[in-house]
């Protein structure tokens, strides 16, 4: 019941606020998390118009790269993508306007693309006038607010996220239930959200969901972690809106790369910016 009324008030205060490429895939993959997911492509304003259904290769914060089983992909063209995808039934399936930065024939008849975000390329260059970024697309926002907020019922692990964060000057709030999430999120706007699958009191997907259909927070990043690592957890963390689903126990720094990817650190200075451990020059394009 608690979390209901917590649920009533987030969505009234948002109301009120109104395979294999070879060297084209490999020397960028550690630039992206490696996340296999169906996507949709439909061509935007061209006299050709054709859609498929493909699989991504690599997601990061402002594009993805796709295998293509047609011709018909150049530089410069306008898409309307569709990532994650499913045709089930109640699917959340949002288009968002995108630009082909690359195209490469990886074997007879299959062709690896890569597509910018529209907003994504619009966010850097207002980056590169203002020195700040936006999360996800939206209203640019100050370096200091990158808060990450997680829902992490299990100490130990809460701790070493902590600290794997705190590192890199992130703002780390953690809480134990999904109960607590919410009541933060009645106020705040975190640069991301991690919540475990089998969280407490509400599950992350329930959570993801919320996220998602609410007007200030849909463009949060949510990162999702499991311990069952079924199948149908990751399908269903794609189709809900979650950047990544990972199996418990993660990789710390397979966690740490994805967060740097949707939310560089606040001491980045470009829109991909250095943190420790990572490279001082980080491509703006795919």
């Amino acid at each position: 019941m608690e979390s209901t009324t917590a649920v009533q008030e987030i969505n009234e205060k948002s109301e009120g606020s109104a395979a294999s490429a070879a060297p084209f895939v490999e020397r960028r993959r550690r630039r992206r998390a490696k996340i296999s997911a169906q996507l949709h492509i439909r061509t935007a304003n061209t006299p050709e118009a054709f859609e498929e259904v493909c699989m991504t290769v690599d997601v990061s914060r402002d594009g993805l790269l796709f295998v293509a089983n047609r011709r018909g992909y150049w530089k410069g063209q306008a898409l309307h993508v569709t990532f994650p995808f499913s045709t089930e039934a109640g699917a959340i399936n949002q288009a968002q306007p995108a630009e082909v930065v690359r195209v490469a024939e990886t074997s007879p008849g299959k062709y690896a693309v890569a597509v910018q975000f529209q907003a994504a390329a619009v966010q850097a260059k207002d980056a590169d006038k203002s020195g700040a970024f936006s999360v996800g697309g939206g209203a640019p926002q100050a370096k200091l607010q990158q808060m990450v907020l997680a829902v992490e019922s299990d100490a130990r692990t809460a701790e070493i996220m902590r600290n794997l964060l705190q590192q890199d000057g992130y703002n780390v709030v953690l809480v134990s239930t999904a109960q607590e999430a919410l009541d933060i999120l009645r106020t705040a706007v975190p640069a991301v959200f991690i919540a475990e699958v089998e969280a407490q009191d509400m599950s992350g997907h329930d959570l993801c969901l919320i996220i998602k259909r609410n007007e200030r927070l849909q463009r949060v990043p949510v990162i999702l972690l499991t311990r069952a690592a079924q199948p149908a957890d990751y399908t269903a963390s794609h189709q809900l809106g979650a950047v990544v689903c990972m199996a418990k126990p993660f990789q710390p720094e397979r966690l740490l790369h994805v967060v740097r990817l949707v939310a560089p650190p606040p001491s980045t200075k470009t829109v991909y910016g250095a943190s420790r451990g990572m490279s001082s020059t980080i491509e703006r394009t795919l």
